[in-house]
């Protein structure tokens, strides 16, 4: 089973291509454009399984990332348990 990324990136052409690179190797990725679609996402948003990793950037449209790994962090369960990186 290939592992899930959730990214969450406001430059749309920056995550098609990571994501298409990231691809290549066999991940699957989410893109998510800010923080609080990123975050509703790690809380269930639609049913989806909470992911492997989270790609973060810190400059995001709604919050800084910083903020958003903050509530990361605060979330109930596993999803507070989902790797980070900035």
């Amino acid at each position: 089973m290939s592992s899930q990324l959730l990214m969450i990136e406001d430059d749309a052409r920056l995550a098609e291509m990571v994501g298409e690179y990231l691809a290549q190797s066999g991940l699957q990725v989410t893109h998510k454009a800010d923080g609080g679609s990123g975050l509703a996402h790690l809380q269930g948003d639609g049913g989806a399984a909470l992911p492997d990793l989270v790609i973060l950037d810190l400059m995001l449209p709604d919050m800084d990332g910083l903020e958003v790994c903050r509530r990361i962090r605060a979330l109930p369960g596993g999803a507070a348990q989902v790797p980070v990186l900035m």
